[in-house]
Order: structure tokens, then sequence, then C-alpha cells
């Protein structure tokens, strides 16, 4: 039953990561989007040109809706954007000229993702005047392995089961992960801002 339940789940996201990723929709959507992460932002206090970062920690296909709402969080924030994209399922189209970085986290086991670069185009390096392309050769995506998890089920990304040969599960190397990316780009910022609530 509760395999069933994820597999409806995930064939949910994928059919909103293609709402998210079609032309027709994609403009509209991408600015509710982002109106909606200013908003909650927003309420937490967060101040618009105070120069403290943004990260968008997204998972499959929630990095067709990071990468989508950085366009609207940068005119209404003017904030440093920091994308990290978890086995990252996405069309390569949105625009990520206002992104600061790009950390893509995947693994050769993740096929799904693999997928997403096989059935969208502007993935391709063929058509390298796409957004995806342009921020390559720009040197704005960072790729970091994690190899061997795969996207989903019990060696996922976020397994808290399956372990390393050094003893962390695949959890905790996916968060010690994203952990040093925000820790190394934003290391003083974040130490100062949060009072370097470690983990």
């Amino acid at each position: 039953m509760g395999h069933r339940v994820g597999l409806l789940l995930f064939l949910h996201n994928v059919m909103q990561t293609f709402v998210a990723a079609d032309h027709r929709y994609r403009p509209l959507y991408d600015r509710a989007v982002g109106a909606q992460i200013t908003a909650q932002l927003r309420l937490a206090g967060y101040q618009p040109d105070s120069g403290v970062p943004v990260v968008l920690l997204s998972y499959s296909g929630g990095a067709q809706v990071a990468a989508g709402a950085v366009g609207a969080l940068h005119a209404q924030l003017r904030s440093p954007l920091l994308l990290i994209m978890l086995g990252g399922f996405h069309n390569g189209a949105n625009d990520l000229t206002h992104a600061e970085h790009v950390h893509q986290l995947t693994s050769a086991n993740d096929r799904i993702e693999r997928v997403g670069t096989w059935i969208f185009p502007q993935r391709w390096r063929l058509f390298r005047r796409s957004q995806w392309n342009r921020a390559l050769r720009a040197g704005k995506i960072t790729v970091h392995r994690l190899d061997p998890a795969t996207h989903v089920g019990p060696r996922s990304y976020i397994s808290p089961e399956a372990h390393l040969p050094d003893g962390r599960s695949y959890l905790d190397r996916t968060t010690d992960t994203v952990i040093a990316i925000i820790r190394t780009r934003y290391g003083a910022t974040a130490a100062t801002d949060t009072g370097d609530r470690s983990p």
C-alpha cells in the first residue's frame, strides 16, 4: 500500500512539473510561485535589499519550480539567490541570469534525473543557446556527485537507512553537502545571522 501511495505522489509531482515546464503556463506559474515565496519570506521578517542571501533547495521536479521563481524573486527581493537542485528534474528553459550559482546534486544511479536530460531538448548540449547551457558555459553550475544514491526508494538521496562506508546515512551525506555548500559561499554571513546553529 505504501509503495502505491508513493507512486501516486510521484506521478502527481511529475504532472505538476510538466505544467510548470509548459511554455503556455510557465510565465504565470513562475510569477505566482515567486510571489508566494516572497510573501512567506516577508512574513518571516525578510527585508528586500538587505543583501541576505536566499537559498532555494529543491528536490526532483521542485528544481523546475525553483528555477522558474528566480526572475520574480530577483525583481521583488533584489537579493543574492542560490539554487541547490537535488536530483533536479527540469526542462532547462528558465533564465538563471539572476541566480548567483546553481549546485546540482546528482548520482549516476539517478535514472529519473537522467530521463529529464533526455526528454527536454533544452538540456541537450546540442542546444547551445538554451538557458541551461548558457549557465553551464558561464561557469554558473557546479555538479556534486552523490553516488550511488537513487532518486527514490530505500537507497535515495534522503534515505536514513542506506549507509556509506564511513557510517553516515545517505540522508546525513546529503545534509552535510547542502550545509557545506551554503557555508562555503555564505559562511561568515550565515554564522552571524543564525548564531552558527550547527547541526
